[in-house]
């Protein structure tokens, strides 16, 4: 099993005509790519009302995917030239952040309460902090990951007000 990663590259500027480029990252062996537009996404929620929330339990979905390119279920041997290991066969995405209360959604901050954030896949299933979802198959082609983001009551009282929450998400070849 190996885990795909991203490299990060941040440019601060010092001074005009001054600057410093970092890069962090680790490259590991994995059978996709992860479409740039994928690794970092920004979600607005629809703005909604507590007694719309309170009557329908939870908010009207938005989809998000996770879109892998390039792939190649090949994987050679770099012990032994011109051989190759079993081909990849299936992947498995982990959704990590903060989970709230309930331990089975992802904790949502800022001045509103009363909240979680609940991710699904294109099956319906759903997402538990840290817990690795069921394996999916790979094509050999470009594919994309359905997900839906809803907000979701978590049984404390609603305060309204702004929320964000920031999750992490690890991809692993098999």
């Amino acid at each position: 099993m190996l885990i795909g990663s991203l490299s990060t590259i941040s440019v601060a500027q010092e001074y005009q005509g001054n600057g410093r480029v970092t890069m962090l990252g680790e490259v590991l062996d994995s059978a996709c790519a992860l479409d740039a537009s994928s690794a970092y996404q920004v979600i607005d929620m629809n703005l909604l009302s507590m007694g719309s929330l309170i009557r329908q339990r939870v908010s009207e979905p938005r989809a998000f995917k996770l879109r892998l390119v390039k792939c190649s279920l090949t994987r050679p041997d770099p012990a032994r030239p011109g051989a190759n290991l079993p081909d990849w066969q299936h992947l498995r995405v982990t959704f990590d952040g903060v989970a709230d209360s309930n331990g089975r959604d992802f904790a949502v901050l800022g001045a509103a309460s009363g909240l979680a954030l609940r991710i699904t896949d294109s099956k319906g299933l759903e997402s538990i902090p840290g817990v690795p979802m069921p394996l999916i198959s790979l094509s050999g082609n470009d594919q994309e990951l359905q997900y839906t983001l809803q907000l979701v009551g978590n049984g404390r009282p609603m305060v309204a007000g702004s929320h964000r929450t920031a999750l992490r998400f690890r991809l692993e070849y098999f």
